[in-house]
């Protein structure tokens, strides 16, 4: 049996926590796992662990009197000073101002903060830092990515967990039909760094990656509601014709969006279509549904399940729509391919994760004679091994794409973050910042998995979650607005 020597939790009650998304309606509460999780209480040596903690201080003596935190010490700037050890440190940025120059003077006090403190903290212990993403008057601010992105330089970003803010105040926000695409704020970042071999402290300072280039979304579209900022997505089995695809997303996923960025009539593209699942998922709901693929042997599938889904649409609901998937390399796509599009939704191969031995479900799809990757192909990016040529062609490809979709009409791409041989790469982060430079960001959403087995990685020594989220993050293509 696996001695624990992480925390004094059981494996049963390890894992809940290993999930990667969670819903709170207390901070308090959220505190009380993280603490509970990241701290352990040594009978051995009868040490108690020490905290130190930066919120309000209502919620600090609750912690305190809590009797599920008995023998853990608990401290603040006030009382910094009386210890040399820090078992945990939280911060929590939940109620940063909007206003960028007040966000900013109380982000750079946080790194001064860490940088006083850096001594302190034991060897290989966790930072955790809760803060959202911010939508301001149509611009788009990912403070919760740029303050990652600059702590990455000095500590080791161990991981990420995604919460839904279920408190009232919360809950209670303006009905009115946004001009801009907007998302429910209620998407909380729950940041996990780690003092490490890998720590630096010097010059901390914070960086502004994505206010170089991000603008204001432009009014191209009078939305009816706000979109959803989080989805839970049970697909159906997939078919036997679908199944041969290692990273298939769900249609039902790709419906909600098609949905709600495009009207009957429009024209629908994915540079990238595997088995065909954004085309299918588009002429269901009867808007034209165009792609290419560079695999024949899916070409031809999606053009079969295409091909399908418009007999069927024409016998029973005389939608007047068409499609097209040509076999082509999306780098290579012009505009002399297609007609203009009102909407693109993809998504890529996440890196090279398809061609690593040993994942799970990469054994799982061995075992039952499929396909393990995608292809061979010199020219599927998802065979590239190095990360940042990786992300340069994808975002070659994306760019590439610009002059086919129409002024003002949005673009949606579902990735997520990377873990591979114990780091941590940023791609939804990394891939927004770099398409930024061309096209408009706009506020995130995500795609929950709640069908998957847990499994206890790094139980008893440290801390590794399942990836159970995606990120979907959506662009506007600025120009002429159309209406």
């Amino acid at each position: 049996m696996v001695k624990n020597r992480f925390n004094n939790l059981t494996s049963k009650q390890w894992l809940p926590f290993q999930k990667s998304w969670y819903k709170f309606d207390s901070i308090t509460e959220l505190l009380i796992k993280n603490i509970l999780f990241f701290t352990k209480v040594d009978d051995e040596t009868n040490r108690s662990p020490n905290i130190f903690i930066d919120a309000d201080d209502k919620v600090i003596k609750q912690l305190a009197k809590d009797e599920l935190l008995m023998n853990r010490n608990f401290i603040t700037k006030k009382n910094l000073e009386k210890t040399d050890k820090l078992d945990f440190v939280i911060f929590n940025l939940l109620d940063i101002p909007g206003q960028k120059r007040e966000a900013d003077k109380i982000i750079h006090q946080l790194l001064d903060d860490i940088s006083s403190i850096q001594s302190k903290i034991i060897h290989r212990k966790f930072i955790l830092i809760l803060i959202k993403n911010e939508f301001n008057k149509g611009k788009f601010i990912p403070r919760a990515w740029e303050l990652a992105k600059t702590l990455q330089q000095y500590l080791s970003l161990k991981d990420e967990k995604i919460g839904v803010d279920l408190r009232e105040e919360n809950l209670n926000q303006e009905k009115q039909k946004p001009n801009y695409y907007k998302t429910k704020n209620d998407i909380v970042y729950s940041l996990y760094f780690r003092k490490d071999e890998r720590s630096k402290f010097d010059g901390m300072s914070l960086k502004h990656p994505f206010s170089y280039y991000n603008t204001k979304q432009e009014r191209a579209k009078i939305f009816n509601r706000k979109f959803a900022s989080w989805q839970i997505v049970k697909p159906p089995p997939r078919k036997k014709d679908e199944i041969l695809h290692p990273a298939k997303y769900p249609e039902v996923l790709i419906q909600s969006f098609i949905e709600h960025f495009t009207d009957e009539g429009d024209n629908v593209f994915d540079p990238m279509s595997g088995t065909g699942s954004t085309q299918v998922a588009a002429l269901k709901l009867g808007r034209n549904a165009f792609g290419t693929e560079l695999s024949e042997f899916f070409g031809k599938i999606a053009n079969d399940r295409c091909k399908k889904e418009t007999e069927k649409t024409s016998l029973f609901e005389k939608k007047d729509v068409k499609f097209s998937i040509k076999i082509k390399d999306a780098v290579k796509i012009s505009k002399k391919d297609f007609q203009p599009v009102d909407y693109i939704i993809t998504s890529p191969p996440y890196w090279d994760m398809l061609n690593m031995k040993g994942a799970e479900n990469q054994a799982k799809r061995k075992a039952k004679g499929l396909l393990l990757n995608y292809s061979d192909s010199k020219d599927d990016i998802g065979n590239i091994e190095d990360y940042d040529q990786f992300l340069n062609e994808l975002v070659r490809i994306y760019f590439n794409l610009f002059d086919l979709l129409k002024p003002g009409k949005y673009f949606t791409v579902i990735v997520k973050n990377i873990k591979k041989k114990g780091s941590n790469y940023p791609f939804a982060w990394d891939l927004s910042e770099r398409l930024s430079k061309k096209y408009i960001l706009c506020p995130e959403s995500f795609w929950f998995q709640d069908d998957q087995s847990i499994a206890p990685y790094g139980y008893g020594n440290t801390w590794v979650s399942n990836t159970f989220h995606h990120y979907c993050l959506t662009f506007q293509k600025p120009g002429s607005v159309v209406k």
